[in-house]
């Protein structure tokens, strides 16, 4: 008899770049919108309680894994089916393989993680996750930190290789900037108000410095751990929208 950590899923060798996942504790943490905020009417601030532990890939999905999978099965992305000039494989700027893979949609996130046995993650898993205990605006402090995240100020209008700047307390890199990533809807709170719907979390390699003019007495900061979009009330994204920093990370 075959030993089970001997046993890998068909999809496991198929891909070239398996991707590497970060155990994630059970805890609690506060998630939710200032009140003087839109976002606040569909996701107030409270306590979150994740009750299991689950993992969360370690990295971006890369171009180079995304290819991998497309290669093994055959998918087609939604950009592609509908003949978009800009898809996975020609952004629009220079592509390397370590690169996150971007225009990507729910769609498309949902497949890559169903083939190497994951899945999507879930709003405040993704946050949980993101902030690493941490209570500050940004998992590392108040301010934008250059040493953790590629943003407007310090990339060439592209996204960058993953895992080259710092990684939060729990060692996962790029959850703030580079590519925003997708989450579904579900789980114990949510800005994801129709069902099959997705969000996106962590900002950009295209979003903005801080900080802000203030906006209801509140200082606007847009690359953050909370709702992608604070000034809506929901974040209801379609299942195939698709943007040149719409990305992918895994759970399970």
């Amino acid at each position: 008899m075959i030993p089970a950590f001997l046993l890998l899923s068909s999809a496991a060798l198929a891909l070239a770049q398996p991707p590497e996942f970060v155990t994630i504790p059970a805890g609690s943490f506060i998630m939710g919108c200032e009140s003087a905020l839109p976002c606040s009417k569909t996701l107030p601030k409270k306590l979150v309680t994740i009750e299991r532990p689950f993992q969360l890939s370690k990295y971006e999905v890369t171009v180079g894994q995304f290819r991998a999978f497309v290669k093994a099965t055959g998918y087609v992305t939604d950009a592609e089916k509908a003949g978009d000039a800009r898809t996975w494989r020609s952004p629009g700027f220079t592509l390397s393989k370590r690169q996150p893979v971007v225009f990507m949609t729910l769609n498309d996130a949902a497949a890559y993680c169903s083939f190497i046995g994951a899945r999507v993650p879930f709003e405040a898993e993704w946050e949980y996750a993101a902030r690493a205990g941490s209570a500050t605006h940004h998992y590392w402090g108040e301010e934008i930190d250059g040493r953790y995240l590629w943003y407007f100020d310090n990339t060439d209008e592209r996204p960058m290789p993953v895992g080259r700047k710092l990684p939060n307390a729990w060692g996962l890199f790029d959850m703030e900037g580079n590519a925003m990533e997708w989450v579904r809807d579900g789980g114990p709170h949510s800005s994801i108000t129709r069902a099959g719907a997705g969000s996106l979390r962590g900002g950009s390699y295209a979003m903005c410095p801080e900080p802000y003019p203030p906006s209801q007495g509140i200082r606007q900061r847009f690359i953050w751990l909370g709702p992608t979009f604070p000034g809506s009330e929901n974040s209801n994204f379609r299942r195939d929208e698709r943007r040149f920093d719409f990305g992918i990370r895994c759970a399970r």
